[in-house]
């Protein structure tokens, strides 16, 4: 199956673009992708600290908000879109 991964902020320096698509097994999860994502030392640390996703990390899949360890878990669809960026503030 087929999920496409966009990009945010400073994640698309990181990754080198906008968006990419990830080739995943079928019944594949959040956390598969993110692990496929994971793929360098560099690209690990903005992603995990630990096995949980950062705590600035936002990742959405098809909109609704993935929360760290429960969320790493939840199953994608061929087609699936997810979305990875930081945290923003403002004030």
């Amino acid at each position: 199956m087929t999920v496409r991964i966009k990009f945010f902020a400073y994640f698309r320096e990181l990754y080198g673009g906008r968006e990419r698509e990830l080739a995943l097994a079928t019944g594949a999860t959040v956390g598969d992708a993110l692990a496929l994502l994971a793929d360098t030392p560099e690209r690990r640390c903005e992603l995990f600290s630990g096995d949980a996703l950062k705590a600035h990390l936002v990742v959405m899949a098809n909109g609704i908000p993935v929360s760290s360890l429960q969320g790493l878990a939840t199953a994608l669809q061929d087609g699936d879109t997810l979305a990875v960026f930081p945290m923003v503030g403002g004030g």
